[in-house]
């Protein structure tokens, strides 16, 4: 798992520690859902150059909470322990897993709850990736002329 989806996983389980949650884009796709259950996904949106050792990357997040289906009616859940933890940490939030700092832009966060089976929660995030450098040998000795 990327480290970034790591990231939001982390934020879901700290939110929902009881609910499963699911990162198979194919595998929510063709499931019918019958219990409570949280999809994440992401989609890189872009990389810029942020210094000489780091890339600074935008991505869209994308947090499905599907309600469990009790006495044939739908029991929603609520958003507010995931806007809670945002809230809480200035838009910003540390995985547990990888380390990694997402920042949330706040001005994306949307809660869209109008169905009647789940509600979406979509934001856009960006955090620093390292750059990978390969290593080159350093010089030990100098050979001097003088003359």
């Amino acid at each position: 798992m990327e480290r970034d989806v790591a990231t939001l996983v982390d934020l879901v389980n700290q939110a929902y520690p009881t609910l499963p949650v699911m990162t198979n884009l194919e595998e929510w796709m063709s499931s019918l859902i019958e219990n409570e259950l949280i999809f994440v996904q992401r989609t890189a949106v872009t990389e810029k150059g942020n210094s000489l050792t780091s890339t600074k990357v935008m991505t869209e997040a994308i947090i499905v909470l599907h309600y469990p289906k009790r006495d044939g009616k739908y029991q929603p859940l609520s958003a507010s322990p995931l806007s809670n933890i945002l809230r809480n940490g200035r838009y910003s939030y540390r995985g547990t897993t990888t380390g990694l700092l997402i920042d949330v832009d706040l001005s994306t966060l949307r809660i869209d709850s109008t169905r009647r089976d789940r509600t979406e929660i979509t934001f856009r995030f960006e955090y620093l990736q390292p750059v990978v450098r390969d290593q080159v040998e350093k010089i030990q000795k100098f050979m001097v002329e003088e003359g």
